[in-house]
């Protein structure tokens, strides 16, 4: 009895697989750690030369002392409008500052990383974007980096730079909107609340959310034993159109 009506017939469907686990144990108190923060959402300073929208592997630094209202976001993969009324919603500087005073975490990273992860080269951001990103977080003696990605693709680029810089030896966790894209690109930590693309970090100008989703994803960093964990955070926050 034959299986198959075409011999040597092979499957046309699509089956991803899951990269091999990369895993940088967290080894002191949060109140220690040096923190850095990436994202993919397309942050920049305002000065700064937009991103291309087409698809772009380059990045930008972002001083730590810079004020968020000298922020913004150059992307078309998403809806930008809780970003333009409050830019902590991808790249929470504001509650990282805060962070610090209230001595949950030790220090921030001198610089912060922002890039546009939508439609990107994954061989760049794989071979040059993601090394050149850890290689900047690395020298900085950071702890612990947390991520925040836009669009599909931008979560795809967010989680190839995470795994860089996991391999170079610091903790990592992304703050997925999608979470699922995160898994299936090898993520070695991932926390999620329930909100839209462009909210990762929280509703616009709600401080309370936004900080209670950083404390909950560093504290998932300390928690999480093994790679590939995912924890959905009890917040939610609906944009409504």
């Amino acid at each position: 009895m034959q299986l198959t009506t075409a011999p040597g017939m092979k499957s046309e469907v699509f089956a991803p697989t899951t990269p091999a686990p990369v895993w940088t144990p967290l080894t002191k108190p949060l109140s220690q750690c040096k923190v850095g923060f990436a994202t993919a959402g397309g942050i920049h300073i305002k000065t700064q030369t937009p991103f291309h929208t087409a698809g772009d592997f380059t990045f930008r630094e972002i001083p730590i002392d810079t004020p968020s209202s000298e922020l913004m976001v150059t992307h078309g993969g998403f809806d930008n409008s809780d970003i333009n009324k409050d830019v902590n919603a991808m790249l929470p500087i504001d509650r990282l500052h805060e962070l610090v005073k209230e001595g949950f975490i030790g220090s921030l990273s001198p610089v912060l990383i922002g890039f546009m992860g939508g439609g990107g080269n994954v061989n760049k951001f794989r071979n040059e974007t993601g090394p050149a990103i850890a290689k900047i977080f690395k020298e900085n003696d950071v702890d612990i980096v947390l991520l925040t990605g836009g669009c599909g693709t931008c979560h795809r680029s967010a989680t190839i730079v995470q795994r860089a810089i996991e391999e170079a030896g610091v903790s990592t966790i992304i703050i997925a909107a999608l979470p699922p894209i995160a898994k299936q690109q090898g993520a070695p930590r991932i926390a999620a609340a329930h909100v839209p693309i462009g909210s990762n970090a929280g509703e616009p100008n709600n401080k309370e959310m936004q900080t209670n989703i950083l404390k909950d994803s560093l504290q998932c960093v300390v928690e999480m034993t093994k790679f590939g964990e995912t924890k959905m955070l009890p917040y939610e926050y609906r944009h409504n159109v």
